[in-house]
């Protein structure tokens, strides 16, 4: 066999083997019902002993997210394009929408001092849960600036493990919002695991993100900056209940602009900077024709 034949085959061979990984992947993510970490994707692709090496990890990223059959969800999950999933309808999907306070921002360190939570489903508030936790670790000075919790305030309050299983009931199967995901999905995550409650099923949406990819104009994208600009009532910043009841009008507010562009499910807000930039390059063509005949007449 010639050089170029033996390249020829090599390419093939790896081609094939890269298809057989997608495949696997895509069979395995449409029989879960709920987004899987990446970990998870490369055990079930690469075996247990391999699964954890962070070499195996960027590879599945790179499959996947060159894949567009496969979507990544705001905390970093992944499942595919037609699951039960990211078929919800938005007026349908029940959004739970979290805030929490804590004396820190080290996880396995620091501890939840304060959670807020608000549903949403249908464009409505269906429920709120506000509550103080219990916590031995002393409040650190700049915490109590914030929040205006000290350590005096939490006496008498429920410690996490008593109010895991309410909270954990109110997350089940639904979809987790919060603004900047990445900490309170993560902290809320350990909380759970240290207490020996099973983190509930859950697909991640971060407010954040989503008001990066809608108003980009925007100067600042923090939780009281978009409260002023959506004129929302946020009274006590840094107290849970006050942030998530804010959070749960900017999803609010971001969910109308969604569904102004004839975007209906949850499939499409994590597809949205893609099907943006899709929207906006039909625009330009459309300015281009016009421009074009203008040009001709």
């Amino acid at each position: 066999m010639t050089l170029a034949g033996r390249l020829w085959y090599n390419i093939s061979m790896v081609t094939n083997e890269l298809k057989a990984f997608r495949s696997e992947a895509h069979d395995f993510l449409l029989g879960q019902d709920k987004p899987m970490p990446t970990p998870a994707i490369a055990r079930r692709l690469f075996g247990a002993r391999r699964h954890e090496m962070p070499e195996t990890q960027v590879v599945v990223r790179a499959l996947l997210g060159a894949d567009p059959r496969f979507v990544q969800t705001h905390d970093q999950c992944w499942t595919v394009q037609g699951s039960r999933i990211l078929q919800q309808s938005l007026d349908e999907a029940t959004f739970v929408v979290v805030d929490l306070e804590t004396t820190g921002s080290i996880i396995g360190v620091d501890e939840i001092i304060e959670i807020g939570i608000v549903v949403v489903c249908g464009g409505q508030i269906q429920d709120r849960y506000e509550t103080l936790v219990w916590s031995d670790r002393a409040i650190p000075p700049w915490v109590a600036r914030l929040t205006g919790i000290c350590n005096k305030d939490l006496e008498g309050a429920p410690t996490f493990s008593d109010v895991a299983e309410t909270v954990a009931s109110m997350l089940d199967g639904n979809v987790f919002v919060a603004h900047d995901i990445r900490f309170d999905l993560p902290f809320l995550s350990w909380e759970f695991a240290r207490r020996g409650v099973v983190r509930p099923a859950v697909t991640g949406l971060c407010t954040l993100q989503l008001s990066r990819q809608l108003w980009p104009d925007l100067s600042s994208r923090s939780l009281p900056d978009l409260a002023r600009h959506f004129r929302v009532s946020h009274q006590n910043p840094h107290r849970a209940g006050d942030d998530a009841e804010a959070t749960a009008a900017v999803l609010q507010a971001a969910l109308e602009d969604v569904r102004a562009m004839g975007l209906d499910d949850l499939g499409d807000l994590f597809r949205l900077e893609h099907l943006m930039a899709l929207r906006a390059d039909s625009e330009d063509d459309s300015a281009a024709d016009s421009a074009a005949e203008a040009a001709q007449s």
